[in-house]
């Protein structure tokens, strides 16, 4: 009995119950979307309606809202089968998450042992902020892929004894994606800049590689000048940080207190690997990403620097319980037990909660200025022709003809004539981008009514003047 037990341990290793959490952790993401048209990232949006005009060669005004990033390329294989279908790019978005997550484990488990890495990778795939990224379609879970798969090909090529691997040119195109998402992908160019000037030993294959990295970077930073699509900075970090344990701002009000607390982690943690010299390369990658971040604070930059947080942090935390505690589990593992119960309580919480979002049809600002044009363009035998400072995602919402806004201008003759033929208008005033142009819709008046003044923005619509009879 007790050689069969042993056989059956043997056979049923521990690596199987992780992929049978994981499965648990799918279903339960997926119960938990929100199967409406709303909720996308822009830039998100903007991928996938390219993919989805290529695909099924419909001509599309898509084309006119900007230069899309480079996750519409990874969006490629999924597109080919289900082009259409939000709950798909989800669910490819969500085993996205989870390869990135086992490549995080593998990572961490050899640069600080199991045990760290087991509990960030759980802390991580139960955060809310990783189920809002993932519904969101997000910038956030590519960019954590990305980190990931550089970190992984530097090493790859740094071990090969080619002058030029295979690997070189998969770099680059990660690379590129990362730069073209978001400000953070520039952590990858700087960091492996930096390692590839100082190493001595290898110059001739570090000196083409940096080459082809500040090509891509460069024709990147060019193409996508500004990041279009991006969602708007918050005004303070911290309470964005704090999003990443108590889920959607929908559901909470601002805490900045509790993104105060977990920004002094983030800063201990990094300061102690920077101090050690800990130069490994994702690791310097996570650092450079938070940083670089911070400067544009959006969910994106609170996923990733929740994941350096914990896969940083974490590993220090123990030693120092190991250190000052005494003999025994309660004194090795005390605190970092209770640690780990009260953030994974937390989360598992505030990720349910996120759930309500989804049955209550709750939307941010932004989201409720598009409702507005979805109700007014599901009437089909209405003429539509919208100009959205959001086109993507006011197209995906209201399968109509959308187009980007029309440029501001002083003739308020000529900007009438440009916007002829337009029915609607959607922007947000109250950002000194679009000041111009609400001076111009201030000035037709007698062309242009309010429908909707909202907390996200202003809704117009142009007025039917009744037509003279014929002499």
């Amino acid at each position: 009995m007790s050689s069969m037990l042993s056989k059956a341990q043997e056979a049923f290793q521990p690596r199987y119950l992780g992929l049978i959490g994981m499965v648990a952790l799918a279903w339960a993401f997926m119960t938990l979307f929100r199967y409406d048209s709303y909720g996308i990232e822009e830039a998100a949006a903007i991928d996938l309606l390219i993919n989805w005009s290529i695909i099924h060669q419909i001509a599309s005004p898509v084309a006119l809202f900007g230069v899309p990033d480079l996750r519409a390329i990874f969006f490629v294989p999924l597109d080919l089968y289900w082009a259409g279908s939000l709950p798909a790019d989800k669910v490819y978005t969500l085993f996205t998450l989870l390869g990135t997550a086992l490549l995080l484990y593998r990572w961490g488990e050899r640069k600080f042992g199991g045990e760290p890495s087991m509990m960030a990778t759980a802390l991580l795939l139960l955060a809310p902020i990783t189920l809002m990224q993932t519904d969101a379609i997000g910038a956030g879970v590519f960019m954590l892929f990305c980190l990931a798969m550089a970190g992984w090909l530097n090493d790859a090529i740094h071990e090969s004894g080619t002058l030029m691997p295979s690997w070189y040119f998969l770099l680059l195109l990660i690379t590129g994606m990362a730069v073209s998402m978001h400000p953070m992908g520039l952590a990858i160019p700087l960091v492996l800049g930096w390692q590839w000037l100082r190493d001595r030993e290898q110059k001739k294959k570090g000196t083409r590689l940096m080459i082809g990295i500040a090509i891509v970077t460069a024709l990147m930073v060019f193409v996508r000048w500004g990041w279009n699509g991006m969602d708007v900075a918050a005004g303070n970090p911290l309470t964005i940080l704090a999003d990443s344990i108590l889920g959607s701002p929908l559901l909470h009000e601002p805490a900045w207190g509790i993104g105060l607390i977990i920004a002094d982690v983030l800063l201990i943690a990094v300061g102690m690997h920077l101090y050690r010299r800990n130069m490994d390369s994702l690791t310097l990658m996570f650092i450079a990403a938070s940083l670089i971040g911070s400067l544009h604070a959006d969910h994106a930059w609170t996923l990733i620097a929740w994941a350096t947080t914990l896969y940083l942090g974490l590993p220090l935390l123990i030693e120092v319980n190991e250190r000052y505690g005494w003999r025994g589990l309660a004194g090795q593992r005390g605190l970092l037990l209770v640690m780990v119960v009260l953030i994974a309580t937390v989360s598992m919480l505030n990720t349910r909660a996120l759930g309500s979002i989804s049955k209550q049809h709750l939307k941010n600002d932004t989201d409720i200025v598009i409702s507005v044009l979805e109700r007014e363009a599901a009437d089909t035998n209405r003429e539509f022709v919208a100009a959205s400072q959001w086109p993507a995602r006011t197209l995906l919402a209201t399968k109509r003809d959308v187009l980007p806004l029309p440029p501001a201008m002083e003739d308020t003759e000529l900007f009438k004539t440009n916007i002829a033929g337009l029915t609607h208008f959607a922007f947000d005033p109250k950002l000194p981008a679009m000041h111009a142009l609400a001076r111009n819709a201030a000035a037709l008046s007698d062309e242009l009514e309010t429908i909707a003044l909202l907390p996200g923005g202003v809704v117009l619509k142009v007025r039917k003047h009744p037509q003279l009879p014929e002499k």
